[in-house]
């Protein structure tokens, strides 16, 4: 069979597209895996959804490009002043959404269970005796108030989403905040850098 030299242009460009439209497939195959199992990563290497005693937990990410390296802060309060600790983990390297993306992209057969190991992310535990912010934080936290969301608060494209949850004298809270300047926020990033000058001085426990 001749083809024409046209013919071939257009047979070749058939075939380029076929190819970007199995990419751009598979692409978002890879990107549907990565959003659900991080889900499932974010729950389990960054819990806040228990302590001991009465609590008080905040993690943070970037909402929609997750570039920025997911992060908790935990503060467990119980009725022996010497019990209370702090928890700080930080994801390593890289967030936990692009680890997950990375160690998809050069195994995709292998489920979550077999790329877990190879997550790196950093916990640090210390005691009020260890790290005075620990108590200092706790006290802090109690003199700040919730701002419920306005419609005319100014959203960033991709904003840093703060998921607050707090279970102190029998009663139970969960709030998420996303504007940088009201108090959750700011307690937040205050208890991080804290606890993160602490932890260059504590052991790790991963």
């Amino acid at each position: 069979m001749n083809i024409s030299a046209a013919g071939f242009a257009a047979l070749l460009a058939g075939v380029a597209i076929f190819g970007l439209s199995a990419r751009s497939q598979q692409s978002k195959a890879d990107n549907a895996w990565v959003g659900k199992v991080f889900i499932t990563a974010f729950d389990e290497f960054l819990p806040i959804a228990h302590g001991e005693g009465d609590f008080i937990a905040a993690r943070a990410h970037r909402d929609g490009v997750n570039d920025l390296p997911e992060s908790s802060v935990v503060i467990e309060n119980t009725d022996n002043p010497k019990a209370m600790r702090g928890i700080l983990r930080e994801a390593q390297g890289a967030s936990l959404y692009q680890q997950l993306a990375a160690l998809h992209g050069k195994d995709p057969a292998k489920t979550y269970e077999q790329l877990k190991p190879d997550l790196k992310v950093r916990v640090w535990n210390f005691t009020a005796d260890q790290c005075p912010a620990v108590a200092a934080q706790y006290k802090a936290f109690e003199n700040i108030t919730f701002v419920r969301p306005r419609d005319d608060d100014a959203e960033e494209e991709h904003p840093i989403m703060y998921q607050f949850h707090e279970s102190v004298g029998g009663g139970d809270s969960e709030v998420v905040e996303y504007v940088e300047s009201r108090a959750f926020p700011k307690w937040a990033n205050a208890t991080h850098k804290a606890f993160a000058a602490c932890a260059a001085t504590t052991a790790t426990t991963d």
